[in-house]
């Protein structure tokens, strides 16, 4: 597997780019350090009420686990904080390692904290991250990935696997995934470069970008303009906007079944048979192939070539 060569040659160099990416920050106080002998294919599980996820594949055979405490932006250690009305687990079972954050009861007040998690694991691993208060990040990886939150933005890169990805509060930013990409957010924009296992991509309040995409392409949106460039598309290509203009852009030689739909649709056509009007082209391209659908009731329809 491609990705698998690509993941572990980079291994070494990971830490380097983790540090890089944790010194945009003032230097964290960290609460609790664990750390756990796994093998391959281990899985990590993170879930916190109130705060970030940050899982990175690294060459080694142990999952480290960070947790942070944060008070009203100001990051404490254990000498400064009293967490008696929170349930914490971070332990290993088997070749699966927990780290969890639960609030018990639902009082907010003033010294209410905010629990975060840093996790370092070996390449090969699952992930099941929730959160209901932050960000997540997740890189340098092989396996399934999963990760959910109610109030940040997710950030995955470097996958070899499939991945599955849902907030209700930020936007979604996807890179290098050899795998499918299930993509999902009420309140922001996706972007997605490199995927090779096909995607499936949907807002509420935001604009999709898409680029450099194999396989199947679903991507919806009700607020936002929608711009796809599939390398190399399979079965469907399906775009739908209410608020926006289309673009996508497909390699010219291969042979198409289209529908397009909008205010304005502009496309050089060869080799076509059907019907061209100002708003809808509808026919097959090439002798037919590939659907490829795109729909919008607030803009233009645009369709390129590689």
């Amino acid at each position: 597997m491609e990705t698998l060569k690509k993941i572990i040659s980079r291994a070494t160099g990971i830490a380097i780019v983790t540090a890089a990416i944790l010194s945009t920050g003032n230097v964290q106080a960290q609460y609790r350090t664990e750390q756990f002998s796994v093998s391959d294919d281990v899985e990590v599980d993170v879930k916190t009420s109130g705060g970030s996820i940050e899982v990175y594949g690294d060459n080694r055979d142990e999952v480290v686990v960070e947790m942070y405490v944060t008070r009203r932006g100001k990051e404490l250690d254990a000498d400064d904080t009293d967490l008696k009305d929170w349930e914490i687990k971070i332990e290993k079972q088997g070749n699966k390692v927990y780290a969890y954050a639960k609030r018990e009861g639902r009082s907010w007040g003033r010294d209410n904290f905010s629990i975060s998690f840093k996790v370092y694991t070996p390449v090969k691993a699952t992930t099941e991250l929730r959160t209901s208060g932050g960000s997540i990040e997740l890189g340098n990886l092989i396996g399934y990935q999963s990760a959910k939150t109610s109030g940040g933005s997710i950030r995955a890169e470097k996958i070899g696997g499939d991945v599955e990805l849902r907030t209700s509060g930020g936007s979604i930013t996807i890179n290098d995934v050899e795998g499918a990409v299930d993509a999902n957010t009420s309140g922001g924009r996706i972007k997605a470069e490199d995927i090779t296992g096909g995607i499936t991509a949907k807002t509420s309040g935001g604009s999709i970008d898409l680029e450099g995409v194999s396989g199947n392409i679903e991507a919806k949106t009700s607020g936002g303009s929608i711009d796809v460039e599939a390398l190399d598309p399979k079965d469907f290509i399906e775009l739908r906007t209410s608020g926006g203009s289309i673009s996508v852009t497909v390699p010219k030689d291969r042979g198409y079944d289209i529908d397009l739909d909008g205010n304005r649709v502009r496309a050089d056509l060869e080799n076509f048979k059907g019907e061209y009007e100002r708003d809808e082209i509808e026919g097959t391209l090439n002798g037919g192939g590939t659907k490829l659908y795109a729909k919008t009731s607030g803009g233009s329809v645009n369709l390129r070539y590689l």
